[in-house]
């Protein structure tokens, strides 16, 4: 089954809107005189308030994902499970299979670094959420 496939796609993608948003959102915070006072507005009203709001299910959906790849020789998309594997396809001399397999390992130990780097970012994201609803909050009441 290549569940954890789309379930990782899903995360990568929701970290290319997360990236991008980041990217727009952060040279207009930075300076007090930004480029244009409607560019500041619009990025505050609508599209911070619905990435805000889906922060909690992408951390969760990372830390399912890294889990899962941290699991044990039983768990299913694990590295370890993967890795013996290919152990096994090695001592039977399916060449042809350890290689298929030798190359799903190597993806999931290069995507265990970039979740993780995914995580932290997405840290900063709801910092930067909690100042926005704190900057909201304090001008309200």
């Amino acid at each position: 089954m290549q569940r954890p496939k789309s379930a990782v796609a899903g995360v990568l993608a929701a970290f290319a809107l997360t990236g991008s948003l980041l990217a727009t959102a952060g040279p207009a915070n930075a300076a007090d005189d930004g480029p244009a006072p409607t560019a500041t507005a619009s990025q505050s009203g609508g599209k911070g308030k619905g990435l805000c709001s889906r922060v909690p299910r992408i951390e969760e959906r990372i830390n399912k994902a890294l889990d899962r790849l941290n699991g044990d020789a039983h768990t299913r998309g694990s590295i370890a499970r993967m890795e013996e594997r290919v152990k096994k396809a090695h001592a039977k001399n399916h060449d042809a299979v350890a290689t298929f397999l030798q190359d799903r390992l190597t993806h999931r130990k290069e995507l265990k670094p970039t979740l993780t780097r995914k995580l932290r970012d997405l840290k900063a994201v709801s910092a930067w959420c909690a100042k926005k609803d704190d900057a909201k909050g304090g001008s309200g009441s």
